[in-house]
């Protein structure tokens, strides 16, 4: 057996069953395992895409949506090069994506040549967690099961692994074993759970921000039962750091988007980051949360609580095993104590008073952008707010349109649990083989809103949908210009402001 049929079977022990393709020559002792090996019940499927950026974001789309392992097989430092922007996105995202790359034979490597580079590893190590190339074909499969295992390591992040041409045309090489193992989840320390208890019983003004870890680890429920026993309300993450819809628009305690300019939320005694990152700073100038509120951040990544500001309490560990526990403690806190009448009406006054900023907030957005409206020009805030109410709350969503993102989330209704998938990376494109591969995962019609710009970096996705008959339609917000620039020379004063037309 040849060390490429050896990989192969290694990604099938994993249980991997999809592979997101862009070869080129040095692939072919892969193709030539493929057409070997084909009619094996366990052999991964792998999808061809005619550009390196779709396998990666088809790799994205499907690790966000199915929980697996989303393999990316690119083509030497070029087609790495062009998968890195969307390698930034899975990073962003904390996907758990792994990329092959299939590089020259290693008599090549040292010499100035066609597709080579000295330095690829350190190309892509930016946006990985764990970059290798293999250095021998018999140490072929514990690289590969070094690379999957690594993806899963808390906190997530991609993977890559280079392998030399003539090391996939070994006959003789990857005689090792293949490790599959799972990576550990890490429980938090029952102090810090306790402390938060604490907060969250004498905080008066709570308000929770649901972060996109809370659908990775299907913990909405906890949060839900969370909200409801501190009687708190629930934003989902602003814009900017959205990766997945956490929290049902049909649930009492939703109060639309977090936005920490909020002039409510400067009222509140205790701000709840509940699986997510530090909030993302758009400009320095501007807070990412409300100055001077206590934080209490629930985090997978013991580096992100106090990465910008003091938190009052940090709980560390698996999101959806964090948000359980704390629901049991402050239960059993409140079991053990007398009722506070007053403190609960605080609460109930300041669910209230928040519940009802946010429908006269929407009564304004929907003033701004009415519906119907003699005379009145059609705009892309206007077709996302069509759009909103046409969807519904039910059908999957892939959002990747810049600058039409926000009207459309203020509009938006999710009544189904994780069906929204998005990117705060700022990599174009993304959104179009995202939702292929979320298509894919979940094999139910999934519907791409992007952006013109998108279209224009992503359309060879639309190649692999139609090959490979994938149910995705894809509604493209085209306000003629690049708007995100616009806005920016707006804003900016600058001399180019009188022509951003």
């Amino acid at each position: 057996m040849s060390a490429a049929s050896a990989l192969i079977g290694a990604l099938a022990e994993w249980q991997v069953r999809h592979v997101f393709c862009c070869p080129g020559t040095s692939e072919i002792p892969v193709l030539d395992a493929i057409v070997e090996l084909r009619g094996e019940v366990h052999v991964p499927h792998f999808i061809l895409t005619t550009h390196e950026a779709i396998a990666v974001s088809m790799a994205d789309g499907y690790a966000r949506a199915s929980g697996d392992i989303g393999v990316a097989y690119l083509h030497t430092n070029v087609g790495v090069a062009n998968g890195l922007a969307h390698l930034y996105a899975a990073q962003v995202a904390r996907s758990r994506v792994a990329v092959l790359a299939g590089i020259k034979g290693t008599a090549t490597l040292p010499h100035r040549a066609l597709t080579t580079s000295p330095r690829l590893l350190e190309t892509a190590a930016p946006y990985a967690g764990h970059v290798w190339q293999n250095l021998r074909p018999e140490d072929l499969l514990d690289d590969v099961s070094r690379m999957l295992w690594s993806t899963g390591v808390v906190p997530e992040q991609p993977a890559v692994l280079t392998v030399p041409q003539n090391h996939l045309m070994s006959e003789a090489g990857a005689t090792g074993h293949v490790h599959v193992r799972s990576s550990a989840r890490q429980s938090p320390d029952p102090d810090a759970v306790r402390e938060a208890a604490e907060l969250l019983r004498h905080a008066r003004h709570p308000v929770i921000v649901a972060g996109s870890d809370v659908a990775r680890r299907g913990a909405e429920s906890a949060l839900e039962r969370l909200a409801e026993r501190s009687g708190a309300p629930v934003l989902v993450e602003s814009r900017r750091d959205l990766e997945r819809w956490s929290f049902r628009t049909d649930h009492p305690a939703f109060a639309g988007l977090f936005e920490p300019s909020a002039p409510l939320l400067a009222d509140c005694d205790l701000l709840v980051l509940a699986g997510m990152p530090t909030p993302l700073e758009f400009s320095s100038e501007r807070p990412s949360v409300p100055p001077g509120v206590p934080i209490l951040h629930v985090a997978e990544d013991a580096a992100e609580p106090g990465r910008r500001h003091r938190t009052a309490c940090a709980v560390v560990g698996d999101t959806r095993l964090s948000l359980e526990l704390l629901v049991e403690c402050v239960d059993a806190r409140a079991s053990g104590r007398e009722a506070d009448p007053s403190a609960s009406a605080a609460r109930a006054a300041w669910l209230a008073a928040v519940l009802d900023h946010a429908a006269g907030q929407r009564r304004c957005w929907e003033d701004e952008v009415p519906l119907t409206a003699e005379g009145a020009a059609f705009s892309a805030a206007s077709a996302t707010r069509v759009l909103a109410d046409t969807v519904g709350g039910e059908p999957l969503l892939v959002l990747d349109a810049v600058t039409s993102t926000l009207p459309l989330l203020r509009f938006l209704t999710r009544t189904r649990r994780d069906t929204l998938f998005a990117t705060a990376s700022g990599s174009l494109g993304w959104g179009m083989g995202a939702a292929l591969g979320v298509a894919l995962a979940r094999d139910e019609r999934t519907l791409g809103v992007v952006g013109d710009g998108v279209v224009q970096f992503g359309v060879p996705a639309l190649w692999t949908a139609a090959r490979s008959h994938l149910p995705v339609t894809f509604v493209v917000v085209n306000n003629g210009r690049y708007q995100a620039v616009v806005s920016g020379l707006r804003q900016s004063g600058g001399a180019a402001r009188q022509h951003d037309d």
